[in-house]
């Protein structure tokens, strides 16, 4: 099998506090210096391939409050390396990793297909937003930042299309105000005036689900929406109807995807008449420039976390058909179902490389449910040698991980190396 190299970031790896020389004797590791420590994740290799963009948050215990920040680190090639370390300079390379845009959040980095650009969500304006950084490839800095979206009901999750035209995102919207950009729009911001500016604070469930984790729906539904790259088109709505498109999700790659030509979103959603009895998620997709939408699974398990292969040919996802979480790949039009990994282990999140030749994705033993963090796991790939499984699998990596290990298309641009997170702090043996 070829060689493989590696971008690894570790989870709460980077301190951001220094200890007087008088108290480095060894002492308890705390909960205040966990805190004390970056949580990062979401690395996305440019695709120059000379840098890696990623998230990196920080945690404030007085005010109660998690502030992310989108980070870069150069890609050092040289004599075979994978990268520069997360502490230390690197040979040849300008820096060390380093803050993008120091006085504002931001979180999910997306790179524009021609890596000038990146995209991104902020609260700096009108709650969570997508913004677009202009990037200089050069010298790794950021040049301008601007806001693309304004939807009274903030976005999240965004996606640059391949063909660099659109940028896809998601929000949670008024099923009963579908309609045109504007006159959705509108509504949408008129439910929010009335229910902030009321002096009764109540809030009426007719239906489950009503609530995940501390955020009520309030009679909401995640839709996809998508708006042109430049901002010269209000956003619409790819999903609409009183169906969550995508589905709730715990974490993990994302439950939609764009087509290599940018023309199609493929999705998670479940439309059974009363969706909190059942799982029964299956997959849509829908053309970007309008038309109906076309179910393309049809069976009483979940089917979900849609990705295309590079040459349009295949959609891989993950099924629970068979019992346990298996991957599987079909055509786009839902044709030649087949199963690809079909093991004794949970293989979770389809990553495909550019070049279409290999699979990589995350194993949790046959006893774990969902695809929980804190757990031992293993990257696994598989050759995909023009189209055919094999089903050769080898171990990539044995880590401590899970969710946000590789939730993200993480392949170098030249297929040659993987960036993936991992939340190991300290040695076992120690």
């Amino acid at each position: 099998m070829r060689r493989l190299s590696f971008f690894l970031l570790l989870l709460c790896s980077v301190p951001i506090f220094t200890l007087p020389t008088q108290a480095q004797a060894m002492r308890p590791f705390t909960f205040e210096d966990m805190m004390k420590l970056k949580r990062i994740g979401d690395p996305q290799p440019s695709p120059n391939g000379k840098w890696v963009l990623f998230a990196a948050v920080d945690v404030d215990l007085a005010a109660n409050k998690k502030t992310s920040h989108i980070w870069i680190v150069p890609l050092n090639t040289n004599n075979g390396a994978t990268g520069v370390s997360p502490v230390h300079p690197g040979p040849g390379t300008p820096t060390t990793e380093r803050v993008l845009i120091p006085e504002q959040d931001g979180d999910r980095p997306r790179w524009s297909p021609d890596g000038k650009h990146f995209a991104f969500i902020s609260n700096k304006e009108g709650g969570g937003q997508v913004w677009i950084a202009d990037f200089n490839t050069a010298d790794g800095t950021v040049t301008r930042a601007h806001k693309l979206t304004s939807i009274a009901t903030e976005a999240g999750g965004e996606l640059w299309s391949p063909d660099g035209k659109n940028i896809l995102f998601t929000s949670d919207v008024y099923p009963e105000c579908d309609g045109v950009p504007d006159a959705e729009a509108a509504c949408n911001a008129k439910k929010l005036k009335e229910i902030e500016d009321s002096k009764v604070k109540a809030i009426i469930f007719d239906r489950l689900l009503y609530r995940h984790w501390t955020s009520y729906k309030r009679g909401m539904r995640s839709h996809i929406f998508v708006t042109s790259a430049d901002g010269g088109a209000p956003p619409r709505d790819l999903t609409p109807g009183d169906y969550d498109a995508p589905e709730f999700s715990l974490g993990g790659q994302d439950d939609y995807a764009f087509s290599p030509d940018g023309q199609e979103v493929c999705y998670t959603s479940n439309h059974d008449e009363v969706g909190a009895l059942s799982t029964n998620n299956d997959l849509f997709t829908v053309p970007v420039n309008g038309g109906a939408a076309k179910k393309i699974t049809d069976n009483p398990a979940s089917d979900s976390t849609p990705l295309y292969s590079p040459d349009g040919k295949y959609i891989y996802f993950n099924s629970v058909r068979t019992g346990m979480m298996q991957i599987w790949r079909m055509h786009p039009d839902g044709s030649a179902q087949e199963q690809v990994t079909s093991d004794n282990l949970n293989n979770w999140f389809p990553h495909i490389s550019p070049d279409g030749q290999w699979l990589v994705f995350l194993s949790y033993g046959k006893e774990v449910e969902g695809h929980p963090e804190n757990k031992d796991v293993m990257l696994r790939i598989m050759p995909l040698k023009d189209g055919k499984i094999d089903g050769k699998i080898e171990v990539l990596a044995k880590l401590f991980g899970g969710q946000g290990t590789i939730n993200v298309p993480s392949w170098s641009p030249d297929s040659k190396q993987l960036a993936f997170v991992s939340y190991e702090l300290i040695p076992k043996a120690e």
